[in-house]
């Protein structure tokens, strides 16, 4: 504690050390390689950030879609030269919009035992009028109750059985929410925060 003017004391405040939430990312795809700039803008796996980084001279362009590694390990790093950061959304060029959901559906995908096991196979309400499956883009109420209905005691084993037993593309809906809370930081509540933001 240090005095200040008015005789009193006061406390040091400390900023409270945030863990950085891209220490613990290994995986990410690429979603735009702009050739005008040296960078490429990629989504972490699997928590679904959006960061920009700087490729190793010589790697050449790589494909939307393409899994790179860009963890604390630099020897184990083909393409990625630094992390450069967050990017904005708002600045991101019109083909990374386009790809963005395109690849977080191929990661959900990739993904079954997240998505599946942790939340369409644990969803419950989020209040007394509205269930977790009501965040999904299209589902409401009714749709909701049908899901639940569906999954039963034992939940579902995989996309296909899901989709056919809901007759829904959960994958897409999933990707389509998650996508929403990406571009509008304010949509509450965030399913990325619930699912895959946890430790952060």
């Amino acid at each position: 504690m240090r005095n200040d003017r008015r005789g009193g004391q006061r406390r040091n405040n400390p900023r409270q050390e945030r863990s950085d939430p891209l220490l613990s990312v290994e995986w990410c795809r690429i979603i735009d390689q702009p050739e005008a700039e040296a960078v490429i803008v990629v989504v972490t796996e699997p928590s679904l950030h959006v960061i920009r980084l700087r490729p190793k001279s010589g790697t050449g362009l790589r494909s939307v879609g393409e899994r790179i590694y860009m963890g604390i390990d630099h020897d184990k790093r083909e393409v990625v030269q630094d992390i450069l950061g967050f990017a904005r959304i708002r600045d991101l060029s019109n083909s990374a919009s386009v790809e963005l959901p395109v690849v977080i559906q191929q990661i959900i995908e990739d993904s079954p035992d997240v998505f599946i096991q942790q939340f369409f196979n644990r969803a419950g309400n989020l209040s007394l009028k509205m269930h977790a499956f009501e965040l999904l883009p299209g589902v409401g109420n009714k749709k909701a109750i049908e899901m639940v209905s569906s999954r039963g005691r034992t939940g579902w084993d995989n996309f296909t059985q899901l989709n056919e037993d809901c007759n829904i593309n959960a994958q897409e809906l999933l990707a389509k929410r998650f996508v929403s809370e990406i571009e509008d930081r304010n949509l509450q509540p965030r399913l990325l925060d619930l699912l895959l933001r946890q430790g952060e």
